[in-house]
């Protein structure tokens, strides 16, 4: 929550569709859907990204200098990798259902659907 927000303004959002946020389109399998202070004003550094990946699609290797980035698969599953910078090392990860990946801040992280459906 922002700390600096008047939550009883009648302008306070507390919910929203992120349906309706496109933040990449490849085809209608594989898109991106975006959640954050723009869409949802109570929000501070705080983003959701909605990831549909089908199969032999993945996420481009990327890093995250100033924010930590927790991966969460809905359904089908997933191989989540991540580059480690201390010590260099590289580590691989399946990730079904239900379960969840931790990155740290600054790490390489790269992402690829093992099953058809794989959201995140």
């Amino acid at each position: 929550m922002v700390s600096y927000m008047d939550y009883t303004s009648p302008n306070t959002q507390f919910t929203y569709d992120v349906n309706e946020s496109r933040f990449f389109t490849k085809d209608h399998r594989n898109f991106i859907n975006v959640l954050g202070i723009k869409q949802l004003n109570t929000l501070e550094n705080i983003s959701l990204l909605d990831i549909f990946l089908s199969k032999t699609n993945v996420i481009e290797p990327h890093t995250h200098q100033n924010a930590a980035e927790l991966v969460y698969c809905i359904s089908g599953s997933a191989t989540v990798s991540m580059l480690n910078r201390s010590p260099r090392k590289y580590k691989i990860t399946r990730l079904p259902p239900d379960k969840w990946r931790m990155f740290r801040r600054g790490g390489g992280i790269m992402r690829s659907p093992l099953q058809t459906k794989p959201i995140f």
